[in-house]
């Protein structure tokens, strides 16, 4: 029950598109509204999943979270890395949208 508390709190989720909005997720300050730092209290469930101390976001421990940090900046922000994305992404979209053709055409009939 207490992980069912704890993911209730990350019902919101934003898709980030445009760079300037990765540039802010990875900004480096204490006061970074995108980054939200659990509490022990809050974390419990991601005690028990194993999740935290891993990654980026729900990570506490700063050695190993600038080092994760540092290899998702170099990653996520290469060009190569942005122009696969979107090639992959207006290839998922296309696919989408034929479903969505075909189920509109079934309908229809």
């Amino acid at each position: 029950m207490e992980i069912l508390k704890n993911f209730s709190k990350l019902v919101i989720r934003n898709m980030v598109i445009y760079s300037k909005y990765i540039e802010k997720l990875l900004l480096a300050s204490s006061k970074n509204p995108y980054i939200k730092k659990f509490s022990y209290k809050d974390s419990k469930g991601f005690h028990e999943l194993g999740l935290m101390g891993k990654g980026i976001l729900l990570n506490q421990d700063l050695k190993p979270w600038r080092y994760n940090r540092h290899f998702f900046s170099q990653a996520i922000l290469s060009p190569k890395f942005a122009n696969e994305a979107l090639h992959l992404i207006n290839k998922l979209f296309n696919e989408l949208e034929g479903y969505w053709d075909k189920l509109y055409l079934k309908e229809g009939r």
